[in-house]
This record gives structure tokens, sequence and C-alpha cells, in this order.
């Protein structure tokens, strides 16, 4: 085991290990490397929805004003038409 990994140990349902086991098989990956997979997925989504809720709560703070939401969308506009889309 390389000097950078811990080995833990997990109880899991019965029907979730059966598809996990399914699942990897298709997959051709280990355990390991599915568990790892999964708990990074997941570890990536808690950092997305920490980053959304600051954003969020910047927003609340500080909305944009009538006259930047024009321009914003003004400018939106001009890209579409530029690029082909909408005329």
């Amino acid at each position: 085991m390389p000097n950078n990994t811990v080995k833990i140990a997990i109880s899991l349902p019965k029907q979730e290990y059966q598809f996990l086991e399914k699942f990897r098989r298709k997959l051709g990956i280990s355990r390991s490397a599915m568990i790892d997979k999964a708990i990074s997925f997941w570890l990536k989504r808690q950092q997305d929805e920490e980053l959304i809720k600051e954003y969020e709560d910047s927003y609340k703070k500080k909305p944009e004003n009538v006259s930047e939401i024009i321009a914003l969308e003004k400018a939106g506009l001009e890209a579409l038409s530029e690029e082909g889309g909408w005329r």
C-alpha cells in the first residue's frame, strides 16, 4: 500500500454493496478505486455547494441594480447576434 493511503473498514447495506459490486465489475475497477471515486465526487459536490452558498449570500448582500441588468442583457444579446444566434 502506498504511503499516501490509509486503509479503512466500512459497513454497507447489503443492497448497496451488491450494486457497488455489479457497477465496479462493469467498470473494471477495484472496490478501493470505486469508493475513492465516490468519495471524491461527494467531496467535490460539497465544495461546489459551499461556493454556491457563498455566492448566493454575497448576492443577497449586493444584488445587481436595474441598469446593470439592462447592460448585461444587452451585452448577451449582442454576443448571441455576433455568433449567429438570435437575430
